[in-house]
């Protein structure tokens, strides 16, 4: 077994490099970023490279899985927000992260038609969306995935057009436009009246369709 000194050496090594895409990212499109430029830049040879990642595309994936990590991390801090879930404050350490490492997550959404982390698409359905659904009388599972979709995919397109523009719109404007978009249904106005509320009264009340 590897001890803990060499494990601790691989991905020091590792960070070294995807710190030198980050980079490259920067400074050239990313179809002219190659496994040599980025060994040059993180001054390691293309056998370590490739004991690492199978290709550019691997080295991609594992990099977003860091940075989702470092996200769920700035939620999870004790000085993380603890605001109403879709209100625009809620949007705004996402958007920080996203802006902080936009290079990177610009190439994402580039090749991508989906949710900018993805990683974040169970823990979207089950710890958001569906209790929000649920909670507003919406218990078809296919209706509550429309409501994924819809949300999901309009956030990844809106979000694309920010990142194409240079992030100009600060963090707080761009929270403001995502929740002007964000569906009734899942809106903080609907989950604060629908809070205590059984899903039929809900319903009754407009917030959902009737059930009976």
């Amino acid at each position: 077994m590897v001890n803990t000194k060499n494990n601790q050496r691989f991905r020091d090594t590792e960070v070294r490099m995807e710190a030198a895409m980050l980079h490259l990212l920067k400074e050239r499109e990313f179809s002219k970023i190659s496994v040599s430029s980025i060994c040059k830049r993180a001054e390691v040879n293309r056998s370590t490279f490739y004991a690492h990642f199978c290709d550019i595309p691997e080295m991609l994936s594992v990099m977003e899985d860091t940075l989702a990590d470092e996200l769920l991390a700035r939620y999870a801090s004790p000085k993380g927000p603890r605001n109403q879930m879709f209100s625009r404050d809620s949007f705004i350490p996402f958007l920080q992260h996203i802006k902080e490492h936009q290079y990177f997550y610009r190439i994402i959404l580039g090749t991508r038609k989906a949710f900018p982390l993805e990683t974040g698409y169970e823990p979207l359905l089950n710890m958001v969306i569906r209790p929000l659904c649920e909670r507003a009388g919406i218990e078809s599972e296919d209706d509550i995935l429309y409501y994924l979709t819809y949300f999901e995919a309009g956030f990844s397109v809106i979000l694309k057009r920010w990142l194409d523009q240079g992030c100009k719109k600060s963090e707080e404007e761009f929270a403001s436009t995502i929740t002007n978009c964000i569906p009734a249904i899942l809106s903080p106005k609907t989950q604060a009246s629908s809070a205590g509320k059984p899903p039929k009264q809900q319903a009754r009340n407009g917030q959902g369709p009737q059930n009976e």
